[in-house]
């Protein structure tokens, strides 16, 4: 795929990028957090710790991405069984904007569109026994 398919992305997969990196970064924080522990527990059961101690959890506490972007619509094609086109399906795309893509796809910075996404955790439900 060349480098101008990969600039204009439908907004939806903008969004799913920004939650599956939230994600990778809270199991990474996790994983080291666990890390952690077992040395601790490692360090108090040979005697190099005098005080059984509990790692840090770290969390995200909130997510906050600003974007500058440029929208378009293009329709996506909805074909019958015999491969007849029945209709277009409006699919929104986005552009980041920057200087590179502003000279290279000619945006004007005034008909560009800021989104805000926030994410925040949502503690799991206590398993009732």
């Amino acid at each position: 795929m060349s480098t101008e398919q990969w600039a204009s992305r439908p907004l939806k997969e903008f969004i799913r990028s920004l939650a599956v990196s939230v994600a990778e970064g809270q199991e990474e924080l996790d994983r080291r957090t666990m890390r952690v522990q077992r040395e601790l527990e490692r360090a108090a059961e040979s005697g190099d710790l005098d005080v059984q101690m509990d790692a840090s959890w770290l969390r995200f506490s909130e997510v906050e991405a600003d974007l500058q972007i440029a929208v378009s619509i293009e329709g996506e094609e909805i074909r019958d069984e015999n491969g007849t086109v029945r209709g277009y399906r409006p699919k929104l795309g986005a552009t980041p904007v920057n200087p590179r893509s502003r000279s290279q796809f000619d945006i004007d910075a005034e008909m560009t569109s800021e989104v805000t996404v926030r994410m925040v955790p949502v503690p799991p439900e206590r398993r009732q026994s």
